[in-house]
């Protein structure tokens, strides 16, 4: 989490850096072993040909599942949802279930509690529970592009679509909407206090208050770089986005100080999710 020193470190970062013109950087190098606490934590991410896993420190990575999009991890770490056209589903000790089907699903999270999966339909979010595939809706509003749940259960954030992309909390069971921005790539922070908003540009990332919406701090893209897609992972320290342009490659980003790894090599990575093990 941020706090009163820690940002203006990373708009001193941002300033070193902001030189230059136009002129695009040259990439990093990909990253080897980024802190202790990263070594072992594993990188979900999808390509054009399905979703592919990174144990950071080894520099191979393995497919998992072909024709999958939009991995999310359970809480515990031990299996993840993901979308496979109109499906939702599950991997889990090596095989795939089919839990549901959406007409317009875009985005899912697991519930905190680990036995519902929240997904988005067009204007709706809905949940599946794991045992009996019991499908409920959670509530409807605009349309709903990307998902978060809070640790507690007792709201979820979301990037929507209403005169713009906007992020928003909704208090549930009631469903009361509370704006906390402007832009898209809406997650939180694991304690439930910081909401992630990409902000126009896609060069700068806001860290509002969960409650009110207020900046909290904010991370700055390289210089030469634009993110998009950012995702807290259950680590406070530790977000992960996808660079824009010729080449889309996961990068890490530490919330303390603001510096960047690029964790893969591919070229065609999206939709990133990180777990730290406790």
């Amino acid at each position: 989490m941020l706090n009163s020193v820690a940002k203006p470190i990373l708009l001193a970062l941002a300033a070193i850096g902001a030189g230059g013109g136009c002129t695009r950087v040259a990439e990093p190098p990909l990253a080897p072993v980024l802190s202790p606490e990263l070594q072992g934590a594993r990188l979900l991410y999808q390509r054009p040909d399905g979703i592919h896993l990174r144990v950071l420190g080894d520099n191979q990575a393995t497919r998992l599942v072909a024709n999958g999009t939009y991995p999310r991890w359970a809480p515990d770490g031990q299996s993840f949802a993901f979308l496979r056209g109109r499906q939702i589903m599950l991997y889990s000790d090596g095989s795939e279930t089919r839990l549901a089907e959406a007409a317009q699903p875009r985005a899912l999270a697991f519930h905190p509690a680990g036995r519902r999966i929240l997904f988005t339909d067009g204007k709706e979010i809905r949940a599946v529970a794991l045992g009996d595939g019991t499908t409920t809706t959670v509530l409807s509003g605009p349309r709903f592009y990307e998902l978060d749940v809070a640790s507690s259960g007792d709201f979820l954030v979301a990037t929507v679509k209403a005169f713009g992309y906007r992020v928003q909390r909704f208090d549930l069971p009631a469903g009361t909407a509370t704006e906390i921005g402007r832009g898209c790539s809406a997650s939180l922070s694991p304690d439930d206090r910081l909401v992630t908003v990409n902000l126009d540009g896609h060069e700068r990332l806001a860290l509002r208050d969960s409650r009110t919406g207020a900046e909290r701090g904010e991370l700055r893209a390289p210089a030469g770089l634009k993110f998009d897609n950012q995702k807290w992972s259950n680590h406070p320290d530790w977000i992960v986005v996808v660079s824009e342009g010729d080449r889309r490659d996961v990068y890490a980003q530490r919330v303390g100080d603001g510096q960047t790894w690029r964790l893969t090599a591919d070229g065609d990575a999206d939709r990133p999710d990180l777990f730290v093990k406790p």
